[in-house]
């Protein structure tokens, strides 16, 4: 076991949570989001006066999400304690859906830019990427589905006298997936609580996303070092 690879990967956590959070909503501006229902030219006015702000946002948030991997990566390691390393499931399906997370957040990322960088086009082709980009950062919820679904059935799972994680923390994955779900309904609507800049289409998820980053982050780190202790007086 190699404790300063996992502990670098479980603390890749902070550089999501510092980067993606600064990039998307505060150095932008975009807390609270934009309104879905503004006009093409409003936002196209909006790309152009907030031009450099959100490039500098879209580009931290894009590097932000990549370092969600190596974190999920650490998350999944501890995961294979618990399913053993012959097939660890769970442990893969966590592990492949944080890259398709990222990969989502990434594209909605470079949809943005996309958008600031060309701000000359017409105002309807910027009020597409800009769609594109929220769609994708707030609607696109299967993947975190599969990640924390995946989590709760493994610590739900370890039959060991001690426990990986706590037990918990396998229910506060199954609400979070639960929280989740209103954001399907944001394709469907332009105000509301259901729309992407609602309550429980946006602040609610993205709140999730936040405290389930912190609570697998704190929880695998204390897992390594517990890991690493337990070897230390194996010797």
């Amino acid at each position: 076991m190699n404790y300063k690879n996992q502990m670098i990967c479980a603390n890749s956590a902070i550089v999501v949570m510092f980067l993606v959070g600064a990039g998307w909503f505060f150095i932008p501006g975009w807390l609270p989001p934009v309104d879905p229902a503004l006009d093409a030219e409003a936002i196209k006015a909006m790309f152009i006066e907030d031009r450099t702000r959100i490039r500098i946002g879209m580009t931290l948030c894009a590097t932000g999400m990549v370092f969600f991997v190596p974190f999920c990566a650490a998350v999944s390691g501890q995961m294979r304690r618990i399913e053993g390393h012959e097939d660890p499931l769970l442990a893969r399906s966590q592990s492949l859906g944080s890259t398709v997370t990222t990969m989502v957040a990434f594209f909605a990322s470079y949809f943005i830019l996309a958008a600031a960088y060309r701000h000359d086009m017409p105002a309807n082709v910027i009020q597409i990427f800009h769609d594109f980009g929220w769609f994708m950062i707030v609607a696109a919820f299967p993947p975190l589905l599969i990640q924390t679904l995946s989590v709760g059935i493994c610590i739900l799972g370890d039959k060991s006298d001690k426990k990986i994680f706590p037990r918990w923390l396998a229910f506060v994955n199954f609400w979070i997936a639960i929280l989740f779900l209103p954001a399907a309904l944001v394709p469907f609507l332009y105000e509301g609580p259901f729309a992407w800049d609602g309550l429980l289409s946006f602040y609610i998820p993205v709140f999730c996303f936040f405290l389930w980053i912190v609570l697998m982050w704190w929880f695998t780190v204390s897992a390594i070092r517990r890991q690493v202790s337990e070897a230390a007086a194996a010797i």
